[in-house]
């Protein structure tokens, strides 16, 4: 038989420890890389959700620039168009002030 000293025990028993300790690392290592492969995907999920969001604001930010450049040009407009119908006003009041004043 193989087994027969006390030292043929211990190489035996060493060996199982070490085999053992071995699919124990690589267990591990294992779970380590799926963890960290599970990780690299949610990152680049997270990345893709920013870039998205990147774009939206950055949408956003452009049409307020472009609202904001013909918010002048429209106000500037309506200004016109106020004093326009003052004038207008004015004018209409005077002539029935006058057509009142010749009765």
């Amino acid at each position: 038989m193989y087994l027969e000293t006390s030292k043929d025990i211990l190489n035996v028993s060493l060996a199982v420890s070490v085999f053992g300790l071995a699919f124990l690392l690589g267990w591990i290592l294992v779970y380590f890389l799926l963890i960290i492969k599970r990780l690299v995907k949610i990152l680049a999920g997270v990345e893709e959700s920013i870039k998205k969001l990147d774009a939206f604001f950055t949408e956003v930010k452009e049409k307020l620039e472009h609202s904001a450049s013909y918010l002048s040009v429209l106000a500037l407009g309506a200004k016109e168009l106020v004093g326009y119908f003052v004038n207008k006003r004015a004018a209409g009041s005077g002539k029935k002030k006058k057509s009142t004043d010749v009765e």
